[in-house]
Formats: structure tokens, C-alpha cells, sequence
């Protein structure tokens, strides 16, 4: 079956070169202004990775300290921030029956949630573990607030320990 070819599309048949041309560049340009605009971003990005990086990385624990925590009579635990960051273990003594399962988390004063171990079992020892490096905590106040799961699967509070931070 013949098809007819309409006259208007006849013009264009003899400017086909010229047409696909314009159309290359045109996509061309389309590509270098998309590259253009993402290098922008980029450069932002790595302006924001050098200000993490003035502010400092996690770094390397220098020492380790252990601190036991009685949920009955809790004290609060004060860190010294130095030059060197600390690994602070805590031990929490969980003699109970009410609770097979904790979740334990470390929060800012202002409500921040900064660790969180959810679904944590005691050891052989019928303690509670929580370890962190001091290199995370600015300078300030925090709450390490332990919960127990009951039967149902709520939340029950079992213990909370005030950590001050000082120093830079």
C-alpha cells in the first residue's frame, strides 16, 4: 500500500543534516549545564565534609574505663574530655525478674537520641553492657536511660544515670 508523504515533512527531508546537528548540540548543552549544576553541588558537599573534618572525626579510644552502675542507688558519672578520647564501658547490675530484654539509650539533655541498643540481654553475670567513645559526646549533660520489656511488650523504666561531660 503506498503511503503519501505529506509536503511539509518533504521540507525537512532536505535540512535533515542540519536538524540532527541542532539536535546534538542542543542535548550537549542540556548535558554540560546538568554536569554544571551537580558541580556546584558537589563542591558544597566537600565544603561540608572539610568543616566535619576541622570539627573532628570519631577517633581512636587512648584508654578504657569501666564503670558499674547500681540501678537501685545510681550516681552520676562524670567524663573528663582531654586530648585523648576514652572508651567508657557501663555495667548496669540487672538482678531482676520482671525483665529478660532491655533497650538501652544514650541521650542529650535536650532530648537528642544519640545511642540507642535495642533488645539487649544480660551476661552470665546478670549485667547490663553499654559501651561508648567519649570522642562522640560533646561537652555537656546526658542521660543513659535503660528500659525493660515486660510480658506484653512495653516499655517499663528500669534505671537512668545523669553522664556530665566536660572540658573542649
Amino acid at each position: 500500500m503506498p503511503t503519501e508523504i505529506a509536503p511539509w515533512i518533504e521540507r525537512f527531508r532536505m535540512h535533515r543534516l542540519a536538524i540532527g546537528t541542532a539536535a546534538l548540540v542542543l542535548a550537549l548543552a542540556v548535558a554540560l549545564a546538568w554536569v554544571a549544576w551537580r558541580w556546584g553541588i558537589a563542591e558544597d558537599r566537600m565544603a561540608m565534609l572539610q568543616q566535619q573534618a576541622d570539627a573532628g572525626f570519631l577517633q581512636a579510644p587512648s584508654s578504657s574505663r569501666i564503670v558499674h552502675v547500681d540501678p537501685r542507688a545510681p550516681r552520676p558519672i562524670a567524663v573528663a574530655r582531654g586530648d585523648f578520647p576514652e572508651r567508657i564501658d557501663l555495667r548496669f547490675k540487672a538482678r531482676t525478674n520482671r525483665h529478660a530484654r532491655f533497650r538501652m539509650s544514650l541521650v542529650r539533655n535536650d532530648g537528642t537520641l544519640l545511642v540507642h541498643a535495642d533488645q539487649v540481654v544480660r551476661d552470665s553475670n546478670y549485667d547490663l553492657r553499654l559501651s561508648f567513645n567519649t570522642s562522640i559526646l560533646p561537652a555537656g549533660g546526658y542521660l543513659v536511660r535503660v528500659e525493660g520489656y515486660a510480658r506484653a511488650g512495653r516499655l517499663e523504666p528500669f534505671a537512668e544515670v545523669p553522664i556530665h561531660v566536660s572540658g573542649p
